[in-house]
C-alpha cells in the first residue's frame, strides 16, 4: 500500500507519485516500466497543454535518436496498463499528427512544501522587451521545418537541464514555492480542469455571475466570436455571436442578462442579450470591457486591440461609459502613471479600479479611485512585469500573473493601497497563464493556457526585383523554445539569435544562413546581438549579478568582455563600423532613441518624441536609422540621419509597422506590419515610400517579429509564431 502522506497525483482509481516513483491503480502497484512511467508524469505535468510529438521525444528519450514508432509504443503500453481506450479516451488524448494531451482531472493530494523549495529554479534575469513578445507555430502554407541532423543535438542541450528535474519531481515544478520573495505560504490548488479542447485559441473567459457558465472569444468558425460554455463536465458550446465581425473580450452583467464584448470589424464596445439577440453600441472605441458590480457602468481601454499573443499595444488610457449608452468619461489621463493602461478590474464596492500599466520599463498593477483620484502602485517594478490584475471578490486583495505564476497582493477597501507582501497562488512550470478570471465565490479561476513556440523561418526574395521568391520554410522548430532577433553576419553566411526557454534567461546561439551548424555561443545570458565588421565577433547585452551590460564575445564562442555598464538601455544595435551603438532608453515612460559609443562614454539623445521613437535599426552605410514611432494607436516606419535631426515618416496605413533591417541597397526597411489585425511582412522604400507585401498570412493570432535582410539579398529571416490555447479551470484552497 502507498504512503497516504507522500505527495501523489489522484486521477480516476489512479495513484502517481513522483518523489518514489511509483503508480498505483485500485490500491495495487502498477508494473510500468521507467521510461514508460517518466512519459506518465510528463504528460501529467503538462496536462494543461497539447504536447507535441518532437517535444516529448526530446525529453523522454533525451536525445538518442528514436523514431515516433518509439513513442506511439510507449503510450500504447500506457493506455493498456491504465485501462485507456484510445477511441474513446478518458485519459490520453490522441492529437492526429501533432502530439497528446492527458484529459483526465488531476487531484494534487498532499503536496510537500519542503520538496518545493528545496527545487525550484528561480528565473534568470535576462528578458525580452516586453513590447514585442509573441507565440506558436506555422500558417497555412509554410513548408515543411527544416531540420538539419545537428538540430537535434541542439534542442537537447537547449532542453536538458529542465528535463532532468522536470521528470524527477513532476509536477511539483509547477507548483514550486518561491524561495527569493520571503512571501506568506503559498495556497496550492486543488484541482485543474480542461475546459475547451479546440486546437486553435479559446481565451478570455469571463464567468457568469451564479459561477456555472463562462464566456469567451474562440476561432472555431474562422472568424473571432463569442461562445458560452457551462462548467460541468459534460458543457457544451453556444455561439453567442455570428456576424463575423471579429469580436472578442465577453464580460458577463452582474445580473446575467448581457454580455458586453468589443467588436474589432464594426469598432467599440457593445452590448447583447446573454441568450442572443441584437447587439446595441455603447461606443466607437476602446476594448476589454468590465461591468461595475451595480451594473450601472462598463469600464473598457482606449485602445481597440484584441491581443491575442497577451502583449498590450497602443497609447491606452481608461474609460467609463454607462451600460444604457451616453457620454463618455476618461478615468485615468496620459502617462499618469507612466505608461498605456490596459485591463481595468471594479472593486468589489465599485469605488476602484486596478489596472496595468504597460511601458519597456515594467508592467504593474496600479488601482484608481472611480472619481479619477486617489492613484496607489500595487506592485514593485523589482518584483518583475505584471498583467491581467482581478479584485478579488471580497476586495481585500488583487490577483495579477507573471507569465506561468498566478499571485494576489492584499490590499486596503478603502486607500486602494497594497497592505502585504504578494502571495503566490499558482505556478503551471513551463504554462503561461492568460486572462485570469474569478468566479463570484472566489472558489474558481478560469483562465487560458497558450502553448508558445516561437521559430525562425526564411523567405526567400529575388535580388532583382526585392520581391518574395516563394514561400516560407522554417530554420528552426524546438518546442517551448522563443527563437528571436536574428542577425546575419557581415558575409550573410551565418545567423546569430537569441534563444529562451521559459523560465529561463535567453543565450545567443549562431547557425547557418540555411538553419545548419547550430551551436550556442553565451551560457550566463545574451540578447540584441549585433555583428562585428570582421565577422568573428558579436556584441549583445546581459543583466547579469544585478547588472545590465553591454559585451562582446567571439562569434565561435567564449573571450567575452564587458564593453561599458548602462542601465538604461534596450534593444541595442550595433553600428556597421562598430563604432556607435543605437538603443532605446525610457524617460517618463516615453521611449526614444540615443546612441553612444560601442566602448562607452557620453550618451546622446536623437529623437524627443512625446509618444514614442524607438527599436533603431542601422542603414548598411550607417548614414541613417529606421525607427518605429508611435501616433495615436498605430505605429509607423520612420529614418532619422544618424548623427541627428528631424525624423521622415514612410509608413502611413493604419495599424502597427515595426522595422528591424535594411536591404542590401540601403533603398528598403524590412518591417513586421499589422493591417486590420493581421501580421505579415512588409518593405517600404526609403526613397520613393512605395511599399510591397512579402507574406500572405491570413491569421489574426499569427505573428511576425524582427525580419533580417540577408546582405546577400537573397532571404529574409524572421521570427514567427501563433497563438494557440484553451480555457481552463483551477480550484483554490
Amino acid at each position: 500500500m502507498t504512503d497516504q502522506n507522500s505527495s501523489a497525483f489522484l486521477f480516476d482509481d489512479v495513484r502517481v507519485e513522483p518523489a518514489t516513483f511509483r503508480a498505483f491503480k485500485a490500491g495495487n502497484a502498477i508494473q510500468l516500466e521507467p521510461k514508460t512511467l517518466r512519459l506518465l508524469l510528463f504528460l501529467i505535468e503538462n496536462r494543461v497543454r497539447l504536447v507535441e510529438k518532437e517535444e516529448i521525444l526530446t525529453a523522454i528519450w533525451n536525445g538518442t535518436h528514436v523514431t515516433e514508432n518509439a513513442l506511439v509504443r510507449e503510450i500504447a503500453k500506457l493506455r493498456k496498463t491504465l485501462g485507456d481506450d484510445p477511441k474513446t479516451p478518458k485519459y490520453i488524448q490522441t492529437v492526429h499528427t501533432r502530439g497528446y494531451r492527458f484529459i483526465a482531472e488531476v487531484e494534487v493530494k498532499n503536496p510537500s512544501e519542503n520538496l518545493s523549495q528545496s527545487l525550484s529554479m528561480p528565473n534568470g534575469k535576462d528578458y525580452e522587451p516586453a513590447a514585442h513578445a509573441h507565440s506558436d507555430e506555422h500558417p497555412s502554407g509554410i513548408a515543411a521545418p527544416h531540420q538539419p541532423t545537428q538540430q537535434k543535438s541542439w534542442a537537447m542541450r537547449l532542453a536538458v537541464a529542465g528535463i532532468v528535474l522536470a521528470l524527477a519531481i513532476g509536477v511539483w515544478l509547477g507548483f514550486r514555492s518561491n524561495k527569493a520573495s520571503n512571501s506568506p505560504a503559498t495556497a496550492l490548488p486543488l484541482t485543474i480542469r480542461q475546459l475547451t479542447s479546440w486546437p486553435g485559441l479559446d481565451s478570455n473567459p469571463a464567468f457568469s455571475p451564479n459561477g456555472e457558465s463562462i464566456a469567451y472569444h474562440s476561432d472555431h468558425s474562422g472568424n473571432f466570436e463569442i461562445y458560452i460554455r457551462s462548467i460541468a463536465a459534460d458543457g457544451r458550446d453556444m455561439q453567442l455571436t455570428t456576424d463575423g465581425q471579429q469580436n472578442f473580450d465577453p464580460a458577463w452583467s452582474p445580473d446575467g442578462k448581457r454580455i458586453a464584448y468589443y467588436s474589432m470589424k464594426r469598432g467599440g464596445i457593445f452590448t447583447m442579450p446573454a441568450l442572443g439577440g441584437v447587439a446595441k453600441q455603447l461606443t466607437e472605441f476602446g476594448s476589454h470591457p468590465v461591468w461595475s458590480p451595480d451594473g450601472q457602468w462598463l469600464a473598457f481601454q482606449k485602445v481597440s486591440w484584441p491581443s491575442l499573443d497577451g502583449t498590450p499595444r497602443g497609447s491606452s488610457t481608461l474609460w467609463i461609459v454607462n451600460a444604457q449608452g451616453g457620454a463618455l468619461r476618461q478615468l485615468t489621463q496620459v502617462n499618469s502613471p507612466p505608461g498605456s493602461h490596459f485591463a481595468p478590474s471594479w472593486s468589489a464596492d465599485g469605488k476602484r479600479v486596478a489596472f496595468l500599466n504597460y511601458h519597456t520599463v515594467s508592467p504593474q498593477v496600479w488601482s484608481i479611485a472611480v472619481t479619477g483620484n486617489g492613484l496607489q502602485e500595487i506592485t514593485k517594478q523589482a518584483t518583475g512585469d505584471k498583467s491581467w490584475p482581478i479584485y478579488a471578490p471580497d476586495g481585500h486583495s488583487i490577483y495579477f500573473n507573471r507569465g506561468e505564476v498566478l499571485w494576489k497582493t492584499p490590499v486596503s477597501p478603502d486607500s486602494g493601497a497594497a497592505v502585504g507582501e504578494p502571495i503566490k497562488v499558482a505556478d503551471l512550470g513551463s504554462t503561461v497563464i492568460r486572462n485570469a478570471t474569478l468566479s463570484p465565490s472566489g472558489k474558481w479561476i478560469a483562465y487560458s493556457a497558450a502553448t508558445s513556440t516561437d521559430n525562425l523561418i526564411s523567405v526567400p526574395i529575388a535580388p532583382l526585383t526585392n520581391e518574395a521568391a516563394g514561400p516560407p520554410s522554417f530554420l528552426t522548430n524546438q518546442p517551448g523554445t522563443r527563437h528571436t532577433v536574428p542577425e546575419f553576419s557581415p558575409d550573410g553566411s551565418k545567423i546569430a539569435f537569441s534563444a529562451q526557454r521559459r523560465g529561463t534567461r535567453p543565450n545567443l546561439w549562431i547557425a547557418d544562413a540555411d538553419g545548419g551548424n547550430l551551436s550556442q555561443i553565451t551560457t550566463e545570458g545574451g540578447r540584441s546581438p549585433s555583428w562585428f565588421p570582421d565577422g568573428k565577433q558579436l556584441s549583445f547585452l546581459s543583466n547579469r549579478g544585478g547588472r545590465r551590460r553591454f559585451w562582446s564575445v567571439a562569434a565561435a564562442g567564449g573571450n567575452e568582455k564587458v564593453l561599458f555598464e548602462i542601465e538604461d538601455m534596450e534593444s541595442p544595435r550595433m553600428s556597421p563600423d562598430a563604432s556607435q551603438v543605437a538603443f532605446n532608453f525610457t524617460k517618463d515612460g516615453i521611449i526614444n532613441v540615443a546612441t553612444m559609443p560601442a566602448v562607452g562614454g557620453e550618451q546622446r539623445q536623437l529623437t524627443f518624441d512625446r509618444e514614442l521613437a524607438g527599436w533603431p535599426c542601422w542603414s548598411p552605410d550607417g548614414k541613417f536609422l529606421a525607427l518605429e514611432i508611435r501616433r495615436g494607436d498605430d505605429t509607423h516606419v520612420a529614418i532619422i540621419p544618424s548623427n541627428g535631426g528631424e525624423p521622415v515618416q514612410l509608413t502611413f496605413a493604419r495599424g502597427q509597422s515595426w522595422p528591424y533591417s535594411w536591404s542590401p541597397d540601403g533603398d528598403k526597411i524590412v518591417f513586421a506590419g499589422a493591417r486590420d489585425g493581421v501580421w505579415n511582412l512588409w518593405w517600404v522604400s526609403r526613397s520613393d515610400k512605395s511599399v510591397r507585401q512579402l507574406t500572405h498570412n491570413t491569421k489574426l493570432n499569427a505573428y511576425f517579429r524582427y525580419p533580417a535582410w540577408s546582405p546577400l539579398g537573397n532571404r529574409i529571416v524572421s521570427e514567427y509564431s501563433e497563438s494557440r490555447g484553451n480555457i481552463y479551470l483551477m480550484e483554490l484552497r
